[in-house]
Parts: C-alpha cells; structure tokens; sequence
C-alpha cells in the first residue's frame, strides 16, 4: 500500500484529484489544503508518506524551493507536480527542485496511474510498513465497545509486544482511556485534529498517553458537542502519521456513523461489530451490517463479537446466524466481577483478574488479530473508499446514532 499526500490550495481540486487517484488503485490518500512551503513545519510527519502531489496553477504556487527542502529531507518521497502547463525551462527547474514527475493538462486517470505505477517501483521494500488499522463499532450504546477495544488493544500491546495506538473515536463517552489507565490525557482527538496545522512528530508524542513502552493512547473528547468537531481531515492526518509509527492503530468508533467514523472505516483492515446475545440487540446488529453493506463495506473485513455471553444466552446465540447472516467471530464470557473490578480501578482486565474467562475471551481475540498480519504483511486491497466518494458531494451523510 503506498502512501499519499496531496496538496492544493483548491479544496474542490483536491476532492476531486482524491476520487480521481481511487480510481487508479488501492492507495492510501492524505490531504492537505495548503501549499507545499505550509508543510515544512511539521516537515518529520513527512515519514509517513510515500509520495507527495502537488497541485498548482502555476510554478510559484509549486513552491519550488520548499519542495526542494522536502526532497533533501525525504530521500524516500517521491514528488508529483500536476500543472496546467509548463514551458520546457518550467519543466527543468521542477526536476532539479525534486519532482520526479510533472503531468500537465488537466488531471486524468490514466497518466496519474502511471505515475503512481512507476513511484511504486521507486519504493524501498524496506521502508514499506504501516500500521493495522481494526475498528470496533457498536449497534447500540453500552454493549462493551470501549472495553473491549482498550482491553485487546492492550493485549496486543502487552502479550504480542505490538506498538499498539488507540484513538478513541467514541462520540457519546470518550472514556476508553480510564478503563486501562489511571493517568490524565495530555491531550484530546479533537484538540489534536484541530491543530494539524502545527503537528509534528513531537507535538504528536506530546498529545497521547504513553501507557507503556509499546501501548499509547489518544483520548476521546469526552464531550458529545466537542467530539462533533473533530475534523475529518485532521483524523486522515493523524491516521498516516501514526502508520510507520505503529504495528496497529486500534479504533473506537461507538454506535455513530458520520463521515469520521467512515474515514476511520476506510482505513480499516478488520472491523469489529460488538453486540449482546439477545434479540433486540441482533435486530440492531442486523440493521447495521445492512448499513455497512449500502455503504460498501465488505462481509469479509467484518468481525461478529457476542459479548457478556452466558450459557443461558445459548438461543440467541445460535439465532446469531439466522438473523444476521453470519457466525459469531469470537463470543466474550460474561464475567461481571472481573469487569468491574477493572474498571474501579482503571486497570486492563488481564492485570485485575488475570484468570478470568473474560480475559481468556479477550486474549483470543487478540490473539486472532494479530495472526493475520504475522503471516502477511500485504494490506487488504480496495477500491475506491467510502471517504473519497464522500469527498465533494453536499450536503454530507448524516446517518446519526443507531
């Protein structure tokens, strides 16, 4: 998966230029709204990318010299210059300031494609690594999402000594981070996304919580009004910042979909449905798969997990499959005690109750997680994303909370 950053002054240039670059393969796109000479602050987030895509009207607009900085601190990026047009001594003062492409006209897929194709081949085998990003989503509010996220994430951090993130995208709560820790966040979601502008890799390692040694979070707003106004944007750039950073970014999204939650869904390898084994909650399971499915999500990255299971749940279990079309992936023992133990006292559940059968749950879980990205380094490979058909149209979904 290659890595992309796109710049323009022009916000519906740059919409357009992200739908045109999903048409020409399974890239990751970032974007930026800015001219290159707006990128040197926060010049070492620049790690994360694999090409940078200028898009400008004219040759000053380029900021050559900017991009010559860039170039001289990145060896491994890869520039693309998209202008209207460029005389042959334009053309020669864009390569020596470091453009290993100019494509001029108007943008179009197939030239893109190549140059994306022939950037590909540039790329260091070595330097090729990013991140897992798995989402865990929710059909209804209080059914375990946030523990079970902080809790696995902690134990691919822990028990598999990963280098493991969790942002906490929970819009109604915010509170993933008190279930595994006692400690106060630096920083928020929405206080980070809102300062892209500014952020560099040590303003990042400023923002999250340092849990431990291979486990840091990202705390969640905590306010249902603060969390509306984490910027979609500022979520992309904290995504590919944390990608070279990170064996697996682990995501919190809670029962809302909006077009964060979808960026988020975008960009995940697996996505983790949690819900209870009764009826009610399999009706509201059901609804969402079909809300993941309008919207293009595959039944292959989708995850069923049956949580606070009890063998007297054992009908709604086996009506799992009859209702919702597939077999429960993992089911988490019900073990209210060890739960609550843990959560009074702001510890994982594998620390607080090391025995108990929700952390056995629990370490299946994550053992499962991270199996599949031991035995292959190759990411899932998608088409277009859900994000990049969002980009552009108005006015923007609002699907609320189920």
């Amino acid at each position: 998966m290659i890595d992309i950053l796109i710049t323009s002054a022009d916000e519906a240039r740059l919409g357009g230029l992200v739908r045109l670059i999903a048409e020409c393969g399974a890239y990751r796109t970032t974007r930026a709204t800015a001219r290159p000479s707006q990128l040197t602050g926060r010049a070492d987030t620049l790690d994360a990318f694999d090409v940078l895509i200028v898009d400008a009207m004219t040759l000053h607009e380029a900021d050559l010299s900017a991009v010559a900085e860039l170039s001289r601190r990145h060896e491994r990026l890869t520039c693309i210059l998209l202008i209207p047009e460029a005389s042959p001594d334009a053309l020669i003062a864009a390569m020596r300031a470091g453009f290993r492409d100019v494509l001029t006209g108007v943008p179009e897929r197939r030239a893109i494609g190549e140059a994306l194709l022939r950037a590909g081949e540039q790329r260091s085998a070595a330097g090729a690594r990013a991140a897992r990003v798995i989402s865990f989503a929710s059909c209804k509010g209080g059914v375990g999402t946030s523990f079970i996220a902080a809790n696995v994430a902690h134990l691919i951090a822990s028990a598999h000594q990963q280098r493991v993130l969790l942002i906490d995208l929970n819009q109604l709560y915010g509170d993933a981070a008190f279930l595994v820790t006692g400690e106060k966040p630096p920083s928020t979601l929405e206080q980070l996304s809102a300062q892209v502008d500014r952020m560099d890799a040590s303003f990042f390692d400023a923002s999250v919580m340092h849990v431990s040694s291979h486990f840091d979070i990202l705390a969640g707003a905590g306010d249902p009004v603060k969390a509306g106004e984490i910027r979609a944007d500022g979520l992309e750039w904290i995504l590919s910042l944390a990608a070279p950073r990170y064996d697996f970014v682990v995501l919190d999204l809670g029962p809302t979909i909006n077009p964060v939650s979808m960026l988020a869904l975008d960009r995940s390898s697996e996505i983790h449905v949690i819900l209870q084994a009764s009826m009610p909650h399999l009706r509201a399971g059901r609804r969402l798969l079909d809300i993941l499915q309008a919207l293009g999500y595959a039944n292959e990255s989708v995850r069923l997990v049956l949580n606070r299971h009890t063998r007297h749940g054992d009908a709604a279990r086996d009506a799992a499959q009859s209702v919702l079309g597939m077999k429960p992936h993992q089911v988490i023992a019900d073990d209210a005690r060890a739960v609550s133990d843990a959560v009074n006292q702001g510890l994982p559940v594998a620390e607080a109750a090391r025995g108990s059968t929700v952390t056995r749950s629990l370490q299946t879980l994550a053992a499962g997680i991270v199996a599949p990205a031991r035995a292959s380094a190759a990411p899932r490979a998608k088409g277009e994303s859900l994000f990049a058909r969002l980009v552009g149209r108005q006015p923007a979904p609002k699907l609320g909370t189920l």
